[in-house]
């Protein structure tokens, strides 16, 4: 056989590959243009109004030499040492469509911060006064900002992990968001802005109440003393329709023009998703400094308000407990708990206040859906194809609104098209696609609850983080996600594998889990959905799935990825949750193991019939109920480890590289042969 042709390269395969590379980088900056149009730059990135933000978020507190410049700005000099040689670091984080724009935005932006930075310090300063050197010194420094790489998950998650590489103050979010709570880093939004006129959307909606007005009054006959029975302010509330106002994050930059125009048309009372608010815990400077304020107990204190026991003063309530100078109840002062540092209440609150969400934007806790009009501001409703991200957003809101405790009625508005459908779930998925709405929503759910049943056989189960939110409301999940897992008698791990596109091939190493419960934003779960059904062999469950699976709740049709609506259907149903404020690995502990009003531990032995196997099945959860080890034969004693992830390793045929110390024969190393892979010099005849 003849060895093998060598081609040489004559520096043509380079050039061809360059040419490739200009191609690509031309289509990346066509696709940018076309997602921003002909706006510019300062127009669509909203450079001034964003910039103002970021000043405002960063910390003005006397920890800081900004807080303490502001706060002595009307003296003539100030000791103020400079923290770094930055006025702030900002870090920018910018999705795949918009990254050409990123150097751009990284200039304009520098420039507007740093204007709108002197107009802060300079605010509170009279016109004649002179600026001192200090301050004068501390303008002459930049900002420093910079661009975000690749992200750790998913581009519509702000990433707290980059930042905090270059101890970031703020970030800002370029592009599509899942709105995912952050509490490291303050985040400032920035979804694109674009002219929009409304006048058609309010006419179109204001000419649909009025025909649906006049229906009702053709088919419906109101008593005559009911009538009269109305006051004018009943009857002028009856007469409005109520509408739950949610959007595409792109048009949040206008969406309050639509809610005011809408008001003002006299016919609809409209309630409008919010961007949720920040909970952010203590900064980085509080965390080594200390706080600004401090509640000082047993004397000690700057200021006679914050000293509750100097000067033999009586009692005042500090922290856990209260105390005064008299010895006898001095003694009473428990020093850990109340001449420590301790947050304020209403701190407390913000920091464990969970939202209520829907598709990403915050809506009133007392809201009953029933009662309002869901309208949808959105141009593109194909929710069968999950390659837009405005298209889980959309398929989020429709899981929640259509369920039994849903709105009235779906209604949807294209600011594109100009188009109103007053029943977005009987509307086609897109003009080449004829399939309905609910045809592809229903197909959805039907997946769903195949995957819970499998689930329902699972004994050992993997809890896969989607996520780099530190949240409350996340590690609050987390904890009661493993919680439940463990009462349950199953087996619960963590895996933190980065990100969900790439995952199914690493998750495919462990053979050993039966079932994996994703924790991420709504976004992220919704994009994984499609790669699951396509890579993953095991179910991928949701927290509220993994709750049906469990026996903690029934599929009554009350779908929702929101953490706050899991939370508060528990609450309705009289699920009892250990209140976890810090959610850490010790609490976890300590409580994975306890009992849980809500599980059903009678009925844990009660077989089950499962839709897949078609006949009844038990339940491979271990007990759980309490047992009293002095009567058993080991008295309480461990007298054998048993490892559910051990005894499958043992069934396995491939159990890794083994290293079989003592039983290989160590031998000499030798000369082994030599050549290349056609012709190693060994002629054959």
């Amino acid at each position: 056989m003849s060895p093998p042709r060598i081609m040489f390269d004559d520096g043509s395969r380079i050039m061809e590959e360059a040419a490739a590379a200009n191609e690509d980088a031309a289509a990346h900056q066509s696709s940018s243009s076309s997602e921003r149009g002909n706006i510019s730059t300062e127009v669509y990135y909203e450079i001034d109004r964003v910039a103002k933000e970021v000043v405002e978020k960063l910390d003005w507190s006397t920890n800081t030499s900004r807080g303490r410049l502001l706060l002595a700005s009307n003296t003539t000099e100030s000791n103020v040492n400079d923290e770094d040689g930055f006025l702030c670091r900002v870090a920018l984080q910018f999705p795949d469509e918009l990254l050409a724009d990123a150097s751009e935005v990284s200039w304009l932006m520098e420039h507007a911060i740093m204007s709108a930075y002197k107009s802060k310090l300079l605010s509170q300063q009279d016109a004649t006064a002179v600026i001192s050197t200090s301050m004068n010194n501390h303008l002459q420094q930049y900002p420093l900002i910079f661009i975000l790489g690749d992200t750790t998950y998913g581009s519509c998650c702000p990433d707290e992990v980059s930042a905090n590489h270059l101890n970031a103050n703020v970030i800002v979010h370029y592009g599509y968001a899942c709105l995912a709570p952050t509490e490291s880093i303050p985040v400032v939004y920035s979804f694109g802005a674009s002219n929009n006129n409304w006048k058609e959307c309010v006419d179109l909606i204001s000419r649909e109440i009025d025909n649906k007005r006049k229906q009702e009054e053709e088919c419906v006959d109101k008593a005559l003393d009911e009538k009269l029975s109305l006051t004018d302010d009943d009857a002028d509330s009856k007469k409005k329709t109520k509408l739950l106002l949610l959007y595409e994050v792109k048009y949040h930059h206008c969406i309050d023009d639509l809610k005011l125009a809408l008001e003002q048309s006299g016919k609809v009372d409209v309630v409008l998703g919010t961007v949720p608010k920040q909970q952010l815990s203590v900064s980085r400077n509080e965390l080594s400094q200390g706080r600004g304020s401090v509640s000082n107990c047993c004397g000690g204190g700057e200021s006679e308000e914050t000293d509750c026991c100097n000067d033999g003063k009586t009692t005042t309530d500090c922290g856990k407990t209260s105390c005064s100078n008299d010895d006898a109840t001095k003694n009473d002062c428990n020093e850990g708990d109340c001449c420590m540092p301790a947050p304020l209440e209403s701190e407390q609150k913000e920091r464990f206040y969970i939202p209520r969400t829907i598709g990403g934007l915050e809506i009133p806790n007392d809201l009953k859906l029933s009662e309002y009009t869901m309208l949808y501001i959105g141009d593109d409703i194909d929710i069968d194809s999950i390659n837009s991200n405005s298209r889980t957003r959309l398929l989020h809101i429709l899981l929640r609104c259509q369920a039994p405790d849903g709105t009235q009625s779906l209604w949807s508005y294209s600011p594109l098209n100009s188009h109103l459908s007053t029943d977005i779930l009987d509307s086609p998925l897109s003009p080449t696609n004829d399939t309905v709405v609910s045809s592809a929503l229903s197909r959805t759910l039907r997946r769903r609850y195949f995957l819970i049943q499998k689930a329902k056989l699972a004994t050992t189960i993997a809890i896969l983080i989607g996520s780099t939110s530190t949240s409350y409301s996340f590690r609050r999940m987390m904890a009661r996600t493993r919680r439940r897992i463990q009462s349950t008698g199953r087996t619960a791990y963590t895996f933190a594998v980065g990100k969900l596109a790439s995952a199914s091939s690493k998750l495919a190493n462990f053979a050993e889990i039966d079932c994996f419960v994703l924790i991420a934003c709504g976004e992220s779960i919704a994009k994984f959905w499609k790669m699951e059904r396509d890579e993953m062999l095991v179910p991928v469950l949701t927290p509220m799935e993994l709750d049906v699976a469990l026996g903690y709740r029934a599929w009554d049709g009350r779908y929702s990825c929101d953490f706050g609506d899991l939370i508060r259907w528990d609450e309705d149903d009289g699920i009892a949750e250990d209140d976890l404020d810090d959610c850490d690995v010790d609490a976890l502990d300590h409580t994975a193991g306890g009992d849980d009003e809500g599980s059903n531990s009678s009925n844990e032995d009660q077989p089950f019939f499962s839709m897949i196997s078609g006949k009844y099945e038990q339940s491979r959860a271990a007990a759980t109920t309490d047992t009293n080890l002095q009567a058993l034969p080991g008295k309480g004693q461990m007298i054998e480890y048993s490892s559910e992830a051990a005894e499958f390793l043992k069934k396995r045929e491939y159990q890794g590289l083994e290293a079989n110390v003592g039983q290989t024969e160590a031998k000499a190393a030798v000369l082994g042969q030599v050549g290349i892979a056609s012709d190693y010099g060994e002629k054959t005849n």
